[in-house]
């Protein structure tokens, strides 16, 4: 009998020992897993929709995109304020996990955002702040100039709630515990076509409700970078294994980049690098992703294209160039021809191509020098015909441009990329058809990584 009663009591502390080290093992996966939910809304894929969610993707970040497909009542916020659909949007989405007190969700765009930071390391620098809820910020009042008078005084760096100076760069960043965000969004209602930086400024403003929530700015970047009017503070820095920007205005290292407003050229630039894109010692990744493979097509299932040929000055060559077209490995079959020649030195020779070749292509348009088209007028005639076809690939070329590789367009469609061009150079001259960036009136600039990219320092 008492054997008997010292193997229960062995069992029943065995038992709980296991139920404690269970609830041990529970709560340390707990605590170690990551807490960070990312919400953003989106109706339609952009490009900088795809290159939001790669870099999540990079960075192991969780998102739940809002609005996909759904009808945008938020106005044109181009042209004015509104936006006040994304904040009755979120407000919905709240209603899952406004009770979850250990989950940090972040707001943020998902067109012009780029993510440079793992949650781990999102989740370490906001709770650094001590903040309930975190603000990004801006130098600008918007939308409402005349509300600058009542921010908070003496805080370093940007003073302002995330806001561009304008209705088209109004877009809000911020991050807090689920809890205090929902009753954030549910604190008064909204219309659609409302505006939300003022729902968020007023709220923002508001000294009770700034310390109810626990509401913060992030005036030094330590988190938030937004660019517009402050792309001369940051530079781009390289690691062996990523690259990151720097904030040499108040020495921070920001962890999500927000091109908004007049800013998304610079973003678009930046883009080329940030999230493990390129880094010096490992080259470009993201040039090897989403390709495709056309070994494998059968020759009508390969894509459609409108090569688009234009003869517009008296080229050395032209006869040279006439015969790298035919050499272009590529059914001829799945390639419609447009030609326009501007250059009556050349229509003898055109006329003769088109006249030798012509029927191996399934269509030709010839606009001929004597029909008078100007090369704007060509050129825009040429995305035209595009359309009216429905192609799938548009190539343009100029006579001046020698297709010396005759797997230049297989290569390029096998790239599946929405916009993409070889770059051509001149031999120990800095000259190239690359555009390194745009000034402030859309003309030419030069960016900082030009001389790298024409000399294949960086690709």
């Amino acid at each position: 009998m008492a054997a008997l009663m010292a193997r229960e009591r062995l069992f029943k502390i065995f038992v709980s020992f296991y139920v404690l080290l269970c609830l041990s093992i529970r709560f340390t996966a707990s605590k170690d897993e990551p807490k960070l939910l990312v919400l953003t809304v989106a109706t339609e894929e952009t490009d900088g929709f795809k290159r939001f969610l790669r870099s999540a993707k990079v960075y192991g970040i969780n998102v739940e995109v809002l609005g996909m497909n759904e009808e945008w009542k938020g106005g044109d916020v181009r042209l004015y304020s509104g936006g006040g659909h994304k904040v009755n949007f979120l407000k919905q989405a709240m209603e899952k996990y406004y009770e979850q007190k250990d989950l940090v969700v972040m707001f943020v765009d998902s067109y012009d955002v780029i993510f440079m930071a793992s949650p781990d390391e999102i989740l370490k620098r906001f709770h650094k702040t001590k903040a309930k809820v975190l603000f990004s910020a801006e130098g600008f009042c918007w939308p409402d100039p005349t509300l600058a008078d009542s921010y908070p005084k003496g805080e370093k760096g940007k003073r302002f709630l995330n806001s561009g100076g304008c209705p088209d760069f109004s877009y809000t960043g911020f991050m807090g515990h689920a809890p205090y965000i929902y009753e954030i969004v549910t604190s008064s209602s909204l219309k659609d076509e409302d505006d939300d930086q003022l729902f968020y400024t007023k709220v923002y403003l508001d000294e009770d409700l700034r310390k109810k929530w626990g509401m913060k700015l992030d005036h030094k970047a330590e988190i938030f970078q937004n660019l517009n009017g402050a792309v001369g503070d940051v530079e781009l820095r390289f690691s062996d294994t990523d690259s990151y920007l720097h904030n040499t205005a108040y020495g921070t290292n920001p962890l999500v980049v927000h091109g908004n407003g007049a800013s998304k050229v610079a973003l678009n630039s930046l883009g080329n690098y940030l999230a493990k894109s390129w880094t010096p010692k490992q080259g470009c990744f993201s040039c090897y992703e989403d390709t495709i493979s056309l070994e494998k097509f059968k020759v009508k299932q390969k894509p459609h294209v409108i090569l688009a040929i234009f003869i517009e000055h008296p080229t050395p060559f032209i006869t040279e160039f006439f015969e790298r077209i035919l050499l272009l490995d590529y059914p001829k079959e799945r390639m419609d021809l447009f030609v326009h020649c501007g250059a009556e030195y050349h229509k003898d020779e055109t006329d003769e191509f088109l006249s030798l070749h012509k029927h191996k292509y399934n269509s030709v348009t010839y606009l001929k020098f004597e029909s008078g088209y100007k090369e704007w007028h060509a050129r825009n005639l040429g995305l035209e015909e595009c359309t009216k076809v429905d192609c799938d690939y548009y190539f343009s070329v100029d006579t001046n441009a020698q297709l010396t590789n005759p797997d230049t367009l297989r290569l390029l469609i096998e790239q599946n990329r929405s916009v993409i061009a070889p770059m051509l150079v001149r031999p120990n001259r800095l000259w190239s058809n690359f555009w390194g960036s745009l000034s402030s009136d859309g003309f030419y600039a030069r960016s900082v990584d030009y001389v790298d990219i024409v000399k294949k320092k960086r690709k």
